[in-house]
This record gives C-alpha cells, sequence and structure tokens, in this order.
C-alpha cells in the first residue's frame, strides 16, 4: 500500500512536471485539493518523520506521536481541517545555532503539524517549478546535488577562467521581499485556496523569549518549505543574469547552491560584480561586501565544502583543477566525531563504532570523487586513535594503548577502514549542463 501510494505521488509529480514544462504560460487552476490528498499527507509525513527534527512552540515530538500510536488520528485531523479551510499554522520556535566562521543563524522549528502541511504543500508546488528553475542551480533541487556542482564548477574552471567572485548575501532568508516573492509565485499558480495557505506560511509569527514576533519580510531557515522559496526566489537572479547574456559579455558563469552562489570569471571579475550586485539590489537583497571577494584560481577558494584550487601536477607538470575537502569540512567532521567518542563515553564499543561508521560513511561518500585521499588518511587516524583511547580507557590500561589496539585490533572490531570496500558509493555524479 505505501509503495503504491509514494507511486501515485510521484505520478502526480511528473503531471505537474510536464504540464508546466510545456509552456511558461501555463497557469495552474487547482492545487489545494492536491495538497489534501490522503496519499500526499502520508508522503510528506514519511519524509517529516525521516528528517526527525525537534518540537516546536506545542512541544511535540515526532517519537510521541509515533509511540502513542496517533499517526493516523493526526493526519486525519489536519486532512479535515485543510478540505474545510480552517487550518492555521503555528508560531515557529526560533533557536540560535553557531555559525562555523562565528556568530549565529536564527534557525526557526515549526510544529511537526506545520511540517507536515509544508512538506505537502512543497510536494505540490516543487515539480511546477522546478521546471522553470535553471540549471546554474543545485542546492535543494530534487536529481541534483553538492557532487553534481563541483564537477560542473571544475569543467567550468578549465574553459580559460582565470578566477572567481565568492558572493555571500546578507541575512537572505530573512530579507527575501514576500511581496515581490508572490508575484513569482502568482505567475505560476492562480489557485486562491493555495495563494492563502502559501501566504500564511509566509507571514506565521516567531516565538523567541516569551514573545511572538510578526513575519513582514523573509522565511524561517528551517521550514520544510523555505529552500524551495529560496530557490523561486533566487531563480529570477538566475534567469536575468542569463537572459542579458552575462556569461558572454561579462565573461562570467553563474552557480548557484541556495544562497551561496559563485562567478567564474574569465574577463573582468569587478564588472561581474558590479552587474550582479545591481540585480541583486533591484530584487531588495544586499550583497555583503565584506565577505563577497575576487579570488584567483592558484589561490584557491571554498565552495559548499570543497576547496578548489589550481596547481601544477607533480606528475604531469601541467596545471591542474584539484578539488579537496575544505579545512572547515575537515574540522567539522572531527568536531562532530569529538561530540560522541570522549574516552569515557558510556557506550558499548559495538555503539561507538556504529556511530562513527555511520557519520564517517556518509562524509566519505560525499567527497570521494574529489582529491580527498590525503584528508580520508588523516580522518582515518583521528577516528582510530580516537577509539583506541576510548578501548584503552575502558579497560583501565595505561598510556595510549598502541600496542594492546593496533589497527588490526580495531578493524576487527569493526572500525570503519575508509580503504576499503565496506564504503558503499550511492550512484555516480552526473556532469552538469552549464
Amino acid at each position: 500500500m505505501a509503495r503504491n501510494e509514494t507511486e501515485q505521488v510521484r505520478q502526480l509529480q511528473r503531471t505537474l512536471y510536464g504540464t508546466a514544462k510545456q509552456s511558461k504560460a501555463v497557469k495552474f487552476y487547482s492545487l489545494y485539493d492536491k495538497v489534501c490528498r490522503t496519499d500526499v499527507l502520508q508522503e510528506a509525513w514519511q519524509q517529516v518523520k525521516a528528517n526527525k527534527g525537534a518540537p516546536g512552540v506545542d512541544g511535540k515530538s515526532i517519537e510521541g506521536i509515533v509511540s502513542r500510536g496517533e499517526e493516523g488520528l493526526m493526519l486525519g485531523q489536519l486532512q479535515e481541517q485543510l478540505r474545510a479551510k480552517t487550518y492555521r499554522f503555528h508560531p515557529v520556535r526560533r533557536v540560535e545555532i553557531p555559525k562555523p566562521k562565528g556568530g549565529t543563524r536564527p534557525l526557526g522549528i515549526a510544529t511537526v503539524e506545520d511540517r507536515v502541511v509544508q512538506t505537502a504543500m512543497k510536494l505540490v508546488l516543487e515539480p511546477i517549478f522546478e521546471a522553470d528553475f535553471h540549471d546554474c542551480s543545485y542546492g535543494y533541487r530534487p536529481q541534483r546535488d553538492a557532487k553534481e556542482a563541483s564537477i560542473a564548477i571544475r569543467s567550468d574552471l578549465y574553459e580559460r577562467a582565470w578566477g572567481v567572485v565568492e558572493i555571500d548575501f546578507r541575512s537572505y532568508f530573512t530579507t527575501i521581499p514576500h511581496d515581490k516573492l508572490m508575484i513569482l509565485i502568482k505567475q505560476r499558480v492562480v489557485d486562491g485556496s493555495m495563494l492563502g495557505l502559501i501566504k500564511q506560511s509566509l507571514k506565521v509569527g516567531v516565538a523567541y523569549q516569551g514573545k511572538i514576533e510578526p513575519t513582514t519580510v523573509g522565511v524561517p531557515q528551517g521550514s520544510p518549505i523555505s529552500p524551495l522559496y529560496s530557490n523561486i526566489y533566487l531563480n529570477l537572479l538566475d534567469q536575468v543574469w542569463h537572459r542579458r547574456g552575462y556569461p558572454e559579455k561579462l565573461g562570467a558563469t553563474l552557480h548557484r547552491y541556495a544562497d551561496d552562489a559563485i562567478l567564474v570569471c574569465r574577463q573582468s571579475a569587478t564588472q561581474a560584480l558590479e552587474a550582479f550586485e545591481a540585480i541583486a539590489l533591484r530584487m531588495g537583497l544586499t550583497i555583503n561586501r565584506e565577505k563577497t571577494r575576487i579570488t584567483k584560481l592558484t589561490d584557491g577558494f571554498d565552495f559548499i565544502g570543497f576547496h578548489f584550487v589550481k596547481r601544477r601536477s607533480p606528475t604531469s607538470g601541467k596545471m591542474i583543477i584539484y578539488i579537496f575537502p575544505s579545512k572547515q569540512a575537515q574540522r567539522n567532521i572531527r568536531r562532530q566525531i569529538k561530540s560522541f567518542t570522549k574516552r569515557r563515553a558510556p557506550i558499548t564499543p559495538a555503539e561507538f563504532v556504529k556511530e562513527v561508521n555511520q557519520v564517517v560513511r556518509g562524509w566519505v561518500n560525499y567527497y570521494r570523487h574529489t582529491n580527498a585521499s590525503q584528508a580520508f588518511r588523516a580522518l582515518q587516524r583521528f577516528i582510530n586513535i580516537r577509539f583506541r583511547r576510548y578501548l584503552n580507557c575502558r579497560s583501565k590500561g595505561r598510556g595510549f594503548g598502541w600496542k594492546k589496539y593496533p589497527n588490526a585490533v580495531l578493524y576487527a572490531l569493526g572500525m570503519i577502514y575508509i580503504g576499503s570496500g565496506i564504503i558503499r558509493y550511492g550512484r555516480e555524479p552526473a556532469h552538469a549542463v552549464r
């Protein structure tokens, strides 16, 4: 039954995408009823449950709903309220999460019910706008990912590029103008009930320090539908950039992953940046000049966790574009592993191994297509040392345990060996169309 319902949702999405792809003039008059469909709500719940997440302002957790057997009841009530058009979104619970380079980023945590409804909205709206999105965009899109972006960028850098403009938007998610976003949405969606639900999702308040702050601009980070809103708005920038012929006129190609963007330059980077900033200002967005910079390829630059640099190959002597895991990405994986691998951690060796393997396997699969051998060896040494010290402390041994727990013993206990066939790879990343 679950497979049939999932296939029904996929068929719905294929139909919506195909209809939208036929012409940019096609408008959709009946979408709200599809958000209310049983199969769409059930698929939305499965995605919310898989993504886990903390409780919202009502304190209800996913685990609590599942343990009490209230899944069917919740979905039934949501469907009834949506059909009666009485559903109202709750304020999001705001928390501050630290940024890797200092400072904090506000994260809005919606209630479980709101996340289900917003995911159902995304299931219906995403294929419509996906038909309009430009190929230069990769973030939070189906069948597109960071690996594909990195391969496309490396290919582009070989096309006589000398440098890049690393672009940083100032508080992008919290500055998206609602009125301008709605104009873009209305180019496709004319269903009044659906538009009302979209407006309501944009204007939910923010609960912070005991107060409810109204939302008049921006979308809360952490919402299931916020990345789609982000892409809808920035797609206008993508389209204008290419419609004006700037990749040819200015010699600058655009690559974007959500609100992270770079311009690969063959001519004047200053002119390219000025043209980009002019479009952004017309859209009500601000470029953070302090963090936006022009970088030579020989100096290297970071983008979505990858470090790109042009240097001479030690074997061929030719100038080659290399991709490495960024230094920040390597620090982040170590920090994450440290958080649950204390030498006195109250877990069994099997649990220790399971947690480490799960995190490391995902990280290695993310970077396996890059020049990451040195980073992988360093990570292997790091996790081996953490595990060895944990085992030595657990057995109340002295020293660091090198003799008692050599690498062979660690691997025999199940610790992942990055150089072995234990790493299971996903699909091969496809080359993007530039």
